[in-house]
């Protein structure tokens, strides 16, 4: 009686999957909340590899929430970071540099080049004292209002400081803003409002908590535990600033938290591995769930 109805949208793998795997509403978010020209607004979506591969091989692959390009192959990057980072503005610049730069293949002529949004959703306010809650980054010229140079567009937006009544002549991004902040995995029900948009209600549906699987449900609350240790681990940070020798050993915690979380999930897969095993050899899923420690409902969806 007392479940929730609804978990939080801006998860990882909720966010993904409204976000990642339907084209209709990636097209709808991007459309709403991006400063497209009116006559440039995304009529198709196809995606792309989320992973930007470096060109360093030393360095680790940049993973994104959402990648795509629209049907004039103009770029998409949407984020949904939910822990801000003094680094977090320089790494979607990269992002975004980097999938610009791949557009080009070797002699091909630079006007070829198409513009790059990156859209960043953020849980915790930036390191602005200023109430806007939409901030959009050009290449401008310092000194003459309007000269700018395509190529890349960075738009941050502060969920925490959106207020419907501060942009109430785009009525879709408002719809959108709402089912970000105000669906977050602690209410019963949706406002009207929501429901009665047909895209938003599909996102709805998708992050009803009966909707998920038990793999999912698992994930999702592997996440949201997650994140509870980085947000103390942040904040611990920035009191170890004040505290000499407290860093280094917030990192040597760290690393070993981080450790034993790689194995933790290494443990998971091999079970889940060997459930598939043995189901495939047609064992019952009461014998698998004996010996993996496997909950039955899980075991029937691998």
């Amino acid at each position: 009686m007392n479940e929730r109805k609804y978990v939080d949208p801006k998860a990882d793998l909720t966010f993904k999957k409204i976000f990642g795997e339907h084209p209709d509403l990636i097209t709808s978010l991007l459309n709403a909340l991006l400063p497209l020209p009116e006559d440039g607004k995304i009529v198709s979506i196809e995606y792309l590899t989320p992973e930007l591969v470096p060109d360093d091989p030393l360095h680790k692959d940049t993973i994104v929430d959402v990648r795509c390009k629209d049907q004039n192959d103009r770029q998409f990057i949407v984020e949904m970071q939910m822990i801000w980072s003094p680094d977090y503005n320089q790494r979607a610049l990269f992002n975004a540099a980097k999938a610009y730069s791949r557009e080009l293949p070797i002699g091909g002529d630079y006007r070829n080049l198409k513009t790059v949004y990156s859209l960043n959703l953020l849980n915790e306010n930036l390191d602005l004292d200023v109430p806007q809650w939409y901030h959009h980054y050009q290449v401008a010229h310092s000194e003459i209002k309007g000269e700018t140079i395509d190529g890349l567009q960075l738009i941050f937006v502060e969920l925490k400081k959106f207020k419907p009544q501060t942009w109430p002549e785009r009525k879709m991004a408002v719809l959108w803003l709402r089912f970000l902040t105000e669906i977050d995995g602690t209410i019963r029900d949706a406002p009207p409002e929501l429901k009665e948009n047909p895209e938003v209600r599909k996102a709805l549906e998708m992050v009803e908590a009966s909707a998920l699987t038990p793999e999912e449900r698992a994930k999702y609350d592997g996440f949201q535990d997650w994140l509870c240790r980085e947000r103390r681990r942040a904040n611990a940070e920035r009191r170890a600033e004040l505290v000499p020798g407290l860093k280094a050993q917030l990192n040597a915690e760290k690393a070993r938290a981080d450790a034993a979380t790689a194995e933790l999930e290494k443990m998971r897969q091999d079970k889940l591995q060997t459930a598939r095993q043995m189901k495939a050899d047609g064992l019952p899923v009461e014998t698998i769930a004996k010996y993996t420690g496997l909950t039955a409902p899980l075991i029937e969806t691998l």
